[in-house]
């Protein structure tokens, strides 16, 4: 009952923020044409993941960047993953022999930032498809809850993502957009927590959200 308070208390608290970065992008990408901003969800599938293989409960993602050409942009990159399942775990008792089931909770939360590098295939038409290649680094955090124990370990690792996405503007002037894309991410990262060992994160995942 918890987690779920929890789980909802940092939604709302993410979206509000997000609202936030949306208000101050759209003021600095009427001052500057030549930068871009995008922001919105992200939904991350883990690939076959010794920790859980479950969809992120929540992933936010922001871009920002500037075009030295029509086609060629430079910028920035932080993305927001957390990830909860619960499952059944048997535990056997060593001094008895007896083993019993136990509920245990385990969650992973990652921040992926650093920098990435555009190439736009079409820069004056309302609609935009590009590539991209974000490389960087990964902070994550990996727990286990049980009843009676709870074990975590924190790590950084590199990260690397290429991406294929498109931005839409269906309105005059190209002042507001809809972002798609999709992605591929590995991150070094790894983890020993309550007999569960990571050896690297892979990833794939779309993104939904606004572009400026």
């Amino acid at each position: 009952m918890y987690r779920k308070h929890y789980i909802k208390d940092f939604k709302r608290f993410i979206t509000l923020y997000l609202f936030f970065i949306l208000g101050i992008m759209a003021l600095n990408a009427q001052v500057n044409p030549n930068t871009y901003y995008q922001c919105g969800w992200q939904f991350d599938f883990p690939i076959k993941s010794d920790f859980s293989n479950k969809m992120n409960d929540l992933g936010l993602y922001v871009d920002a960047g500037y075009y030295f050409t029509h086609n060629i942009s430079l910028g920035g990159f932080i993305n927001v993953n957390t990830q909860y399942d619960d499952v059944t775990r048997n535990v056997t008792n060593d001094n008895t022999s007896t083993s019993e089931n136990i509920e245990e909770t385990l969650s992973y939360i990652s921040v992926p930032f650093g920098a990435s590098l555009r190439y736009r295939f079409i820069h004056d038409t309302w609609w935009q498809p590009y590539v991209s290649a974000k490389v960087g680094f990964n902070y994550a955090e990996a727990k286990s809850t049980m009843p009676l124990d709870t074990y975590s370990d924190k790590s950084w690792g590199f990260y690397v993502s290429p991406e294929l996405g498109i931005n839409i503007f269906p309105f005059k002037k190209y002042l507001l957009g809809i972002n798609l894309a999709a992605y591929y991410a590995y991150a070094t990262n790894k983890h020993d927590v309550s007999s569960r060992q990571v050896n690297g994160l892979n990833s794939m995942g779309i993104r939904l959200g606004l572009a400026f």
